[in-house]
């Protein structure tokens, strides 16, 4: 078993080294969001009601990324429906 300054020296990491360092493979989300729940104390309300605004992890912090083209598309559909004032559950 390499120590963990023999393991932080080798750079980029590799799968193997980071199985070595005891991660399990896993999206680049899920690990945004493990690091949020970190940073809250492992509470997820926290997570939710979070005002870190400035850090570069925020827009992420529910485990999506919301600048795909379908979460950018939904937000312009949502812009436009709030823009005309329509209530929901009116024809």
């Amino acid at each position: 078993m390499m120590d963990r300054p023999a393991l932080a020296a080798i750079w980029p990491p590799t799968a193997a080294v980071a199985a070595l360092a005891g991660h399990n493979p896993k999206s680049p989300m899920q690990a945004i969001r493990e690091k949020c729940l970190d940073c809250t104390g492992y509470q997820p309300s926290e997570v939710a009601r979070c005002e870190s605004v400035i850090c570069p992890l925020w827009p992420f912090r529910a485990g999506k990324h919301p600048y795909t083209a379908s979460a950018l598309k939904k937000a312009a559909l949502d812009a436009s429906f709030e823009k005309t004032g329509a209530v929901e559950g009116e024809s």
